[in-house]
């Protein structure tokens, strides 16, 4: 197997770390599974280090993304396997040796002064059928939401596809449903492997056009599809340098034939190029659409779970505060009792184990308290995961599991109860006494009425908590790529059984435990009642009553400006958010090329293309 040997770091080009965000060149790479993603960056990293095919068999090849498929020898016809670069955990090699990248990532290459950043991602027509497309496609909106903008978004295909119409209808209008119809203007279609069809679109180029037609006249959205936005490429010439490195030679009528690709495909680059830095920015960040608004509401279940047990804890507290008063008026002085909560964000997402066997129950200011004393991944990164979600099932792929029956390593406690957290939420007891030094001159304390309307006040946001959680709730089971889920109410059971562990050591929370039942039965009555109003709304097409992605934003804002619990919730929020910002920069890798790269024809032509358009 032909491997990368290391760079020498003082003779390498790198991508320059304090380019400002709006002048890095972001090309989003989406298309059916096997149409060569992967394939179009390797190739890219070799066309611009090295100006001819002949130049690059003699160089090392620069495989930046592992890349596994099988060759027949023209000789015995025996199939061999050609490996090229490292292993990658990203990266499964299905049996026909084709590498499927299994979620996003970027690869940003040095261009001048500025970078280029390639996103690979996983492709739309998954075996797995189309909820794994769903899945895919929700991987992909939520990976590039961390980027301010995309300067192309290009459409991978084949020439002569036969199953091209059910994957573009899906891979468009999730696209334009997702990010905004402004996109049209940054499609980039890209047809691979176009050696076969003489560097032309062949067939597809009809089924491309009718459903373009179709789209147009279903919803009014006009694609441009010319020869402007159109890129024929043949990346074999990658086959070619790893079959070589593989020590493996073909006749030279066969090489010819892969010069030839190579010397068009740089002709292509540099018109892709070309055309891109001329697109209009489209910007991400600003852009209101359904998937921003749905992984808000999905960074909420955590939030209002510990909320809701926070608020139960306080009205439990002021209750029994206010008995002790009507039996010593002087205890008064003393304030109300209150818990308040603190968000501690972490530098690495953390798996922890949250099984009863690896807790304990404290004493903290005579107040019974859950420990976990089990770190068992300190920093994980792990793929797929969902932060903050209780029996994700992705944990049992932890590196802290035991691969044969699920258990952990570190405490021997099963996958499932385990959790993926990005920040510590804690408590600590305070008291709550406006103006105490004034009260106290006069020997005045919290009257009894000051009590009931911190209970009130309580109630108040728990209620209006509630309903917010439920018109997010509906929204999202309306409108979600993903079906909704029952997050809330495991996270309100996980802390049930918290509080019944510390009733067994002898805690008095009945009120706390009756509060949060209650709450669970109520979300459980309302889920069912949102699945079978939606199901009739869309049966009669009236969704009138659903929220549109933009009221998301104000609705959450609402959690946000309560004045008890606003502020640890959106500590929450960010904390969560924190986390997945650190967790993606931990899927881009930047690209270091030999020195020679830079007077490369590919990288001038390249230099001069960007330097032209910021001068323009």
């Amino acid at each position: 197997m032909a491997k990368n040997y290391p760079i020498d770091e003082e003779s390498v080009l790198k991508p320059n770390p304090y380019c400002p965000r709006d002048r890095e060149i972001n090309i989003l790479l989406l298309g059916p599974t096997g149409v060569g993603k992967t394939t179009f960056i390797n190739a890219f990293a070799n066309y611009i280090v090295n100006d001819t095919l002949e130049d690059a068999v003699e160089d090392e090849i620069q495989a930046v993304i592992p890349s596994s498929f099988s060759f027949t020898l023209p000789d015995s016809f025996d199939e061999k396997s050609i490996n090229i670069g490292e292993n990658d955990e990203n990266e499964n090699f299905s049996d026909n040796g084709e590498s499927s990248t299994q979620q996003c990532r970027s690869f940003v290459f040095p261009i001048g002064d500025r970078n280029l950043r390639m996103i690979d991602t996983p492709g739309i027509g998954d075996t797995r059928g189309i909820e794994q497309d769903k899945k895919n496609f929700h991987e992909i909106l939520s990976y590039i939401a961390q980027y301010e903008h995309l300067n192309g978004v290009c459409i991978l295909l084949k020439p002569n596809e036969e199953r091209l119409t059910i994957l573009f209808r899906f891979c468009v209008n999730e696209l334009l449903r997702h990010l905004h119809v402004n996109a049209r203007e940054n499609l980039i279609f890209i047809f691979t492997n176009a050696r076969a069809t003489f560097f032309a679109p062949g067939n597809t180029k009809k089924l491309v056009e009718s459903m373009l037609k179709k789209h147009q006249d279903e919803h009014g959205v006009i694609i441009p599809f010319s020869r402007e936005n159109t890129f024929l490429f043949d990346n074999e010439p990658f086959r070619y340098l790893a079959i070589r490195k593989n020590g493996i030679r073909l006749d030279d009528q066969q090489t010819q034939s892969y010069i030839r690709s190579w010397d068009h495909s740089v002709t292509e680059y540099s018109r892709l190029m070309s055309h891109m830095v001329t697109r209009p920015l489209h910007a991400i960040s600003n852009t209101i659409s359904l998937n921003e608004a749905e992984q808000l509401i999905r960074k909420l279940p955590r939030p209002i779970a510990e909320t809701a047990k926070l608020i139960e804890e306080n009205i439990q507290l002021a209750q029994e505060h206010k008995n002790k008063v009507l039996n010593n008026p002087e205890i008064a002085l003393e304030g109300i009792p209150q818990n308040n909560a603190k968000v501690i964000q972490l530098r690495h997402p953390r798996t922890v184990c949250v099984g009863e066997n690896c807790c304990r129950i404290i004493d903290v200011d005579d107040e019974k308290k859950i420990e976990y004393i089990h770190i068992c991944h300190d920093e994980c990164y792990l793929k797929g995961v969902v932060q903050e979600t209780l029996y994700d099932p992705k944990l049992e792929e932890c590196t802290a599991m035991n691969p044969e029956d699920g258990f952990c390593t570190v405490c021997d406690c099963h996958w499932l109860q385990h959790k993926h957290i990005t920040y510590e939420y804690k408590t600590n007891r305070t008291h709550i006494n406006s103006n105490t030094t004034k009260r106290r001159e006069r020997n005045q304390g919290m009257s009894l009425s000051d009590i009931d309307k911190r209970i009130g006040d309580l109630r108040d946001e728990a209620a209006k908590i509630q309903d917010v959680y439920k018109q997010l709730a509906k929204f999202l089971h309306a409108n979600s790529i993903l079906p909704i889920n029952d997050d809330i109410l495991e996270y309100l059971q996980y802390f049930i059984r918290e509080e019944q562990m510390k009733q067994s050591a002898g805690a008095r929370n009945e009120e706390v435990i009756g509060g949060l039942r209650k709450m669970m039965d109520e979300f459980t009555n309302n889920m069912e009642l949102f699945r079978n109003a939606i199901r009739e709304q869309k049966e009669s097409g009236d969704m009138t009553d659903i929220l549109k992605p933009e009221q998301i934003f104000d609705l959450v804002g609402t959690l946000y400006e309560l004045p008890i619990t606003g502020k640890q919730i959106r500590q929450q929020v960010d904390g969560i958010k924190f986390g997945q910002e650190n967790y993606a920069a931990h899927r881009e890798r930047s690209i270091q090329l030999p020195a020679k790269a830079a007077s490369s024809k590919v990288m001038q032509d390249l230099k001069n293309i960007v330097s032209i358009r910021r001068k323009k």
